[in-house]
C-alpha cells in the first residue's frame, strides 16, 4: 500500500512538474498573418478577401479568432485569459500580433495578444 501511494504522489510530482515547465517555456513572438474566424476556416475553409464581412461578423458575435500566420501555422489569439474584445481587433485583414506563445498537441495559442501598428 505505501509503495503504490509513494508512486502515486512521484508520478504526481513528476506531472506537476511538466506543468510547471511549460508555463515556463511560453516565448514572446511577433508573427503576422490574416485574420480568421476560427470556426469558418476550420470548418470550411473559408479565409481570404471573399470571406472578410463573415468573419467580422463571427469575431464580432464572439467565435474564437485566429492567425493563419505567414510561416504557415494556425495561432488562436486571446487576450489575457479571456477572448479578445471585438473592438481591439483591427479592421484590416492582414495584422501582425505580438504575445506568448504556448503551443501543445498541434495547438498553437497566442496568449496577451496586441495587435502591432
Amino acid at each position: 500500500m505505501r509503495i503504490g501511494k509513494s508512486i502515486l504522489c512521484g508520478a504526481l510530482l513528476l506531472c506537476a512538474g511538466i506543468v510547471g515547465l511549460r508555463a515556463e517555456e511560453k516565448q514572446e513572438v511577433t508573427v503576422k498573418g490574416e485574420l480568421v474566424d476560427l470556426y469558418c476556416y476550420i470548418d470550411h475553409g473559408a479565409a481570404g478577401d471573399k470571406h472578410s464581412s463573415c468573419a467580422r461578423k463571427c469575431i464580432n458575435l464572439g467565435l474564437p479568432v485566429g492567425l493563419k500566420g505567414d510561416d504557415g501555422k494556425l495561432y488562436m489569439l486571446f487576450g489575457e485569459h479571456k477572448p479578445l474584445k471585438s473592438s481591439a481587433i483591427p479592421k484590416t485583414q492582414t495584422v501582425t500580433v505580438k504575445g506568448k506563445l504556448a503551443s501543445a498537441e498541434g495547438y498553437n495559442l497566442i496568449e496577451d495578444a496586441e495587435f502591432q501598428p
